[in-house]
């Protein structure tokens, strides 16, 4: 769990956690509400109700729990999801898998606040490079904290539709012998 000691501004507050059983209806809240509110320069009509369908699913509560996932709260209030995975076998890179903000909350710093938490610990669990694959309105947030975007292609959801998306990856700067 994090929490800063100094609560000077909207960051200092914020404290990240791992979700529980009894998070993922407000979770589903958050990512909802973050992807429609970014998504429609984006994304069609169709697309952006797929992606929500998708997200109310039980498929996704299964996503969030078996993996690594938190919510960012201020005080009471759920204000972000992030979640990561451990990478294949013998590989040095983890994935990030969700990273949303509330929209009364975007701007603020809380996406950059819960991308870093999930590579820390990712480094921590002896991760040298992450990668993601994100929705393209999150794209341009990686691309501020050093990911390289290495391709674009589609995400299948479980509806059958499917979703453009960014695959982007960055390696850990403090490890220049990993050059994957």
């Amino acid at each position: 769990m994090y929490v800063s000691d100094n609560a000077d501004s909207l960051l200092d507050m914020l404290e990240i956690r791992p979700l529980s059983v009894d998070d993922l209806s407000t979770a589903r809240y958050v990512v909802g509400a973050a992807f429609a509110r970014g998504a429609a320069e984006h994304y069609s009509g169709p697309q952006i109700e797929a992606f929500a369908e998708f997200v109310r699913s039980p498929h996704y509560s299964d996503v969030l729990l078996g993996n690594r996932a938190y919510g960012a709260f201020i005080g009471a209030e759920m204000v972000g999801v992030a979640a990561w995975s451990l990478g294949e076998a013998k590989s040095p890179t983890a994935r990030i898998l969700a990273v949303f903000v509330h929209p009364l909350f975007g701007g603020d710093g809380i996406g950059s606040r819960l991308v870093e938490y999930l590579e820390d610990e990712a480094r921590a669990a002896g991760y040298s490079a992450v990668e993601a694959s994100v929705t393209l309105n999150a794209a341009p947030l990686f691309e501020r904290l050093g990911y390289l975007e290495t391709r674009r292609g589609a995400w299948g959801l479980p509806s059958g539709r499917e979703m453009p998306i960014a695959f982007m990856r960055k390696i850990d700067a403090r490890r220049p012998d990993i050059m994957h």
